[in-house]
């Protein structure tokens, strides 16, 4: 997303829209459906959507047992954008070309998932703008 694609406040503005949080279930039928995208397993446990070598979308739990989803995105300003919801994205780690972000599942709706899917997928195929 940094440079030539969307600001994060782009694609991540319209939560609540359709009335229904999403889940993991979303999170699948939206990731898979993504050129090359296949189910996968993270080290630690968890599913995840992989691309390539890298997955793309992870399954993740807080401390309630509340599902989050990590994906990834090439703005680096990330967690500055994102401040102001921080309920909902609730950790952001910014490295040197990507940020790996942290969602409430339950905060997103179908809308937003499928636009932060795509990012993520964008950003592990190393594909910009």
């Amino acid at each position: 997303m940094h440079g030539r694609s969307r600001h994060p406040r782009a694609f991540l503005s319209r939560v609540g829209q359709s009335g229904r949080v999403a889940t993991w279930q979303d999170v699948e039928e939206i990731a898979l459906a993504l050129d090359g995208a296949r189910p996968g397993n993270a080290d630690h446990g968890g599913p995840t959507v992989d691309v390539g070598r890298h997955p793309f979308a992870r399954l993740r739990w807080d401390d309630e047992g509340r599902e989050l989803l990590q994906f990834w995105s090439f703005d680096l300003d990330s967690e500055a954008a994102l401040a102001d919801r921080s309920e909902t994205f609730v950790r952001v780690d910014t490295f040197a070309v990507k940020a790996s972000i942290w969602a409430r599942l339950d905060l997103l709706d179908r809308t937003e998932l499928g636009e932060v899917l795509t990012e993520s997928w964008r950003a592990r195929r190393g594909l910009r703008g």
